[in-house]
């Protein structure tokens, strides 16, 4: 193992028995010639990866997949049925609600014990017990048994602990999925200060905005094997086009991220240009022909293409480079492979690099059209841009009466608001902030 390693995977399998009836069991084992009465079921299938020091890695994938055995291996709390895992350094784990703690123990107590089993002694936990029950906001009910706790409660504590255990990595499994959303954040801050202090940090959550902003890579584990391990906007983006697909082919899914991966890296050749719209005020909307997302994501056709997406002005010039306070439409053609569809809705959305949505829109907006009487239709958005610096993604798509997507492009458009339209203030949105002394 590398010494910059601080977690190797490999050639991982884990392989539970399944028995039909529970007296198969007996039978296989008392059985002169060694006979078979189970079923292999794998949990993991042969899986490796390598994290270094300092990297900050998302698993993402269905449940059942695999995710949680894969930490609980990790973490000591199973043995693997075949390959290995190496671990370099002191492992703080959150994983199930209540992992670690006894139900009839108090919160307080429960603090010590885990502590304890983290290795930590009576004084060193005394120095930080105040840190952990003011970051856990468990205020009087630290003194009451665990088995009182709600979910969110258990998962306060989880993490207060975990943190003040001061990890080299850190192991997350969705546990902040069930607080709220002050406390959410309150603890993707506090990832954020240890991954910045250089701990590593496993992170395990089926929120895309999460693992791209927080995470440096992902891994998309399904039906117990890894299907790709890159770039967490990738990732995430492939995962959510085939997340309710029962079966994945990995082949496929290589190469819809090596095709990705081409686009992203791809440097003009000499000779090639790119050619640029300048405008002819600073700022003034204009079209910049260099400005294209490299994430673009096409779900498979399902009745209907998606084409010719454009943002233009009223007056119909398509632009890219956006001012603020100025009316724009948002506008895409669908081709339809039966002109007497009912029950259509169009969509759209808008979000940052990070995946964060900012907004997303269906129309018609309560009540699906009756039926569409021609082959092709033009979906118009009109939208005032009230967006600050930045670059920003838009995303079309069109879904039938069972809410399935006929079509999909994911960061299909990408607009950018430059830094002069607006130098007082920093953000994602102008909300026409006037400041005042009285």
């Amino acid at each position: 193992m590398s010494k910059h390693s601080a977690i190797k995977v490999q050639n991982l399998s884990k392989i539970y028995k399944l028995y039909r009836e529970p007296i198969d069991r007996l039978k296989e084992a008392l059985h002169p010639f060694n006979q078979s009465y189970h079923q292999d079921f794998y949990a993991l299938k042969d899986i490796s990866f390598e994290i270094k020091k300092g990297e900050t890695v998302g698993i993402i994938g269905r449940n059942g997949s695999g995710k949680s055995t894969l930490l609980k291996i990790i973490t000591g709390v199973l043995t693997p049925t075949q390959g290995r895992v190496l671990v370099h350094g002191k492992v703080s784990a959150i994983l199930e609600l209540g992992a670690g703690f006894h139900p009839e123990m108090s919160g307080l107590e429960n603090i010590y014990l885990n502590t304890s089993i983290n290795g930590m002694s009576r004084r060193e936990t005394d120095a930080k017990i105040d840190e952990i029950i003011a970051f856990s906001e468990l205020g009087e009910f630290i003194h009451q048994p665990l088995k009182t706790y709600s979910s969110g409660m258990k998962a306060r504590l989880a993490f207060g602990v975990a943190i003040t255990i001061e990890p080299d990595i850190l192991i997350v499994d969705e546990a902040l999925a069930v607080g709220d959303a002050a406390f959410q954040r309150k603890c993707f801050a506090k990832m954020e200060q240890i991954r910045e202090a250089g701990a590593t940090i496993l992170f395990v959550s089926h929120s895309e905005a999460s693992i791209v902003t927080l995470c440096s890579r992902a891994i998309w584990i399904s039906n117990a094997e890894k299907i790709i391990d890159a770039e967490p906007k990738l990732v995430t983006g492939l995962y959510m086009k085939n997340a309710n697909k029962k079966q994945i082919d990995k082949e496929v899914i290589a190469q819809e991220l090596v095709a990705l991966q081409n686009k992203a890296s791809h440097v003009p050749h000499a000779g090639e240009t790119v050619p640029t719209i300048k405008p002819a005020l600073e700022t003034e909307a204009f079209y910049d022909a260099s400005l294209k997302p490299k994430s673009t994501i096409v779900y498979d056709e399902n009745g209907a293409k998606i084409s010719d997406v454009k943002i233009t002005t009223p007056e119909g010039r398509e632009v890219n480079v956006l001012t603020q306070g100025e009316e724009y439409i948002y506008r895409y053609c669908v081709n339809f492979a039966d002109n007497s569809l009912k029950k259509v809705i169009f969509g759209m959305s808008l979000h940052m690099k990070n995946g964060v949505n900012l907004v997303s829109g269906n129309y018609p907006k309560f009540n699906t059209f009756e039926s569409i009487k021609t082959d092709k239709i033009t979906v118009k958005w009109h939208f005032t841009c009230n967006l600050l610096q930045g670059e920003y993604f838009l995303t079309a798509g069109v879904l039938n009466d069972h809410n399935e997507f006929m079509a999909r492009i994911k960061d299909v458009y990408m607009i950018k608001i430059g830094s002069h339209f607006n130098k007082q203030m920093n953000g994602i949105v102008d909300m026409k902030l006037e400041g005042r002394i009285e």
